[in-house]
């Protein structure tokens, strides 16, 4: 259990910085795009594909880091209908669900980053791989982070939204 957290607060981490440098490098990218196309007149002809790419990461990285903080939405109309009694019944099953989503990612994941490695990008001549990548690898932090809070909390838990959170400790108060 210790090494599940000690990985997990460790892709926390990186998570956290990734999505600063990636929102900072969008930033200074667009910045120095749109400076050189109608300052300077001449277009940086790569930098779509670049920010494409990016953006995939940034996209990726903030759904799994959303998971591990709570700060995703949850639908939960079938809890609203369902006896209390159901209530952690519903969340085991929420959670394997939501884990069998993951693995199904990550192995059909690994497959499209198979298929696409050889593939360049026009501009660059980077790989589309890594375009790809982005989704087994998420995939698998997000599973990780499903698996800590199971851990740490219960299963009962680990899906709940910041605000169901809140909600819970004013009831309870």
């Amino acid at each position: 259990m210790k090494f599940v957290i000690k990985l997990d607060n460790c892709i926390r981490q990186i998570e956290h910085h990734l999505l600063w440098v990636l929102l900072a490098t969008i930033f200074v990218i667009l910045t120095a795009t749109v400076f050189c196309r109608y300052v300077l007149g001449t277009p940086i002809t790569w930098t779509e594909e670049f920010l494409t790419m990016v953006f995939t990461w940034m996209v990726f990285i903030g759904a799994s880091s959303a998971l591990s903080t709570h700060q995703h939405i949850r639908i939960d109309f079938m809890l609203r209908i369902l006896p209390a009694r159901f209530d952690k019944l519903a969340a085991i099953a929420a959670v394997f669900v939501c884990l069998a989503v993951f693995a199904v990612l990550i192995h059909f994941g690994l497959k499209y980053v198979h298929t696409t490695w050889n593939d360049l990008t026009p501009m660059m001549g980077v790989t589309f791989g890594f375009y790809t990548l982005a989704l087994p690898v998420t995939s698998l932090c997000a599973a990780l982070h499903i698996i800590r809070i199971c851990l740490e909390t219960g299963v009962r838990t680990a899906l709940q939204s910041t605000l169901e959170q809140q909600n819970e400790v004013e009831i309870s108060a």
